[in-house]
């Protein structure tokens, strides 16, 4: 296995050969659909041009003197006019003509951390003109207090601002922005320590939390606020280590976007960290991931490569108040299932309850199955965004969920990684690599072969759907005599789910569900919408 440092080494290298590469538009940047990525493939240019260990294609003064240009236009756009009010900010989408584009806070959330890193590293290497422009950028920003925000909902955004007030306390010697940077730090550390991760799998957020936080711990000078960033950070990649699985992400999350659903892509962060998957090309949202690294402890990394199976359970407090979430996944070498057990109207509607989750490989495709009812926000061939309607159990390898009144359709839409499936009426079973699955349907449904995982799509019956899924080890099926697809088709169809009540819904729904290793599940739902769960175990 290469070491973190030949990790990043290799995605440095990588990024800086595709922004070589890359044709610049006549407004003399690569990219006009977000000013970040300029701002990260130019940087990730002058650090492979300056590093002689890296063995670049292109000349390395000129790779260097297109980053230096790249970087200075980008700082060009920011609004340094004193007494604006969008003053330290930068377009996002730059549009047709970037000078002109609107401004934004976004930008600056997470650049201003990030191009501190890089005074902190490349000073001497920006040249004294695009240096001075970086001085002056960071200065704006600090003058701007874009940050002054306080600690509400512990969201990336205010984690950013966090991170901004000690980087610019400690820069600018400002005792009192310092010491109000280690108030949030701290309010933090308390939050998630007590009340669990409110943006949980949050993607890629959870990548802005990272890198803001390393940016301060990098560039910070005061040893005991180190030692608490350290903390702060060793959490988080304890928190990404349990929902872990070589390279994919596993439970349930409050936000997603597609380039993580249905395919873990936004992995360069995972690869330097643990490095036990093969980085896939070409690399989606790479950020900083090759320029700025905190290795966590070694009980942390080997806690993410663990192979014994785990269960887990969590709470967590959504940053919006009320009811708990509970967090429930089973975990193997092969896979994981489970997620969150209560339905959440996240931001943006993008709460993504539950998957089997596999791990990543090379193979394109998606690496995840999941079920749900569409709802604010879906569109035909973007699987999230889901309804409020359903329950669900989860036991093992297994899900169970209902869907019933008071809505009057209750259409369910799915993902079934490519594989070997067998369709017959309503039930499907497949298999994926180390796995066979079933899944049971109580009326037919379609399924069509896209060009990364195969959709699934079922009306329901009378405003009424349900499903039950299990994943089963293909070395547990062997001790049963299953040794391929057909013995485990004509096993498994044996235990067929029972359902009640899909038919007219009045005295609640109900399925119930013999496992594979013998235990008995049922999942009901009263017409009052009391659900209960059983589980009987052999």
């Amino acid at each position: 296995m290469r070491t973190y440092q030949e990790r990043m080494d290799r995605i440095t290298l990588h990024v800086a050969e595709e922004a070589w590469k890359t044709p610049r538009l006549a407004s003399g940047l690569w990219h006009h659909n977000d000013i970040r990525n300029n701002f990260y493939e130019a940087v990730y240019l002058l650090a492979a041009s300056v590093d002689y260990r890296l063995a670049v294609s292109f000349p390395r003064e000129e790779g260097a003197a297109l980053a230096r240009a790249i970087l200075a236009n980008v700082l060009s756009l920011q609004d340094q006019e004193e007494g604006s009010p969008t003053i330290g900010h930068w377009p996002l989408h730059l549009g047709d003509n970037p000078a002109r584009a609107a401004k934004n806070p976004l930008p600056a959330e997470l650049m201003s951390c990030l191009m501190a890193v890089v005074c902190e590293r490349y000073a001497s290497e920006l040249g004294t003109e695009l240096a001075a422009s970086f001085e002056q950028s960071l200065a704006i920003l600090y003058r701007s207090g874009f940050y002054l925000q306080p600690q509400r909902t512990f969201s990336h955004h205010e984690t950013k601002y966090t991170a901004a007030k000690i980087l610019f306390g400690d820069r600018y010697g400002d005792e009192g922005l310092l010491a109000s940077g280690r108030s949030d730090l701290r309010l933090t550390l308390e939050r998630l320590r007590a009340e669990g991760m409110a943006e949980y799998g949050a993607l890629p957020w959870f990548w802005h939390w990272v890198q803001s936080l390393t940016s301060a711990y990098v560039c910070i000078s005061d040893a005991d606020i180190k030692g608490e960033l350290a903390d702060l950070l060793e959490l988080l990649w304890h928190y990404r280590a349990q929902h872990y699985l070589k390279g994919a992400w596993i439970g349930g999350r409050m936000r997603s976007l597609p380039v993580d659903l249905p395919r873990d892509r936004n992995v360069a962060f995972d690869y330097v960290q643990f490095g036990d998957f093969e980085l896939p090309l070409p690399l989606s949202r790479v950020e900083f991931a090759g320029l700025l690294h905190y290795e966590a402890s070694e009980s942390t990394r080997q806690y993410a490569l663990r192979t014994e199976p785990e269960e887990i359970r969590y709470s967590i407090q959504p940053a919006t108040g009320g009811q708990p979430l509970h967090g429930r996944i089973y975990r193997t070498a092969y896979a994981a299932t489970g997620g969150i057990t209560e339905r959440a109207s996240e931001f943006d509607n993008e709460q993504h309850r539950w998957e089997l989750t596999l791990p990543l490989t090379d193979a394109e495709g998606a690496n995840r199955l999941y079920l749900f009812s569409p709802g604010e926000g879906y569109t035909e061939g973007d699987p999230r965004h889901e309804s409020d309607a359903g329950d669900l159990l989860f036991h093992g390898h297994a899900v169970l969920g209902l869907y019933g009144p008071p809505v009057s359709s209750n259409r369910l839409v799915g993902v079934l990684p490519k594989g070997e499936w067998r369709f017959e009426g309503g039930r499907a079973y497949g298999e994926l690599r180390q796995l066979y699955v079933a899944l049971f349907m109580p009326g037919e449904f379609a399924t069509q072969e896209l060009s990364d995982y195969i959709a699934l799509d079922s009306p329901g019956q009378d405003g009424m759907n349900g499903f039950v899924m299990e994943a089963i080890a293909k070395s547990d099926a062997a001790e049963r005599g299953i040794h391929s697809i057909a013995d485990f088709a004509a096993f498994i169809d044996e235990r067929r789910p029972n359902w009640t009540g899909l038919h007219n819904g009045t005295d609640g729904l109900s399925v119930s569900y013999l496992t594979f290793g013998g235990d008995e599940l049922k999942l009901s739902v009263q017409p009052d919408s009391s659900v209960t769960r059983t589980v009987r175990s052999d």
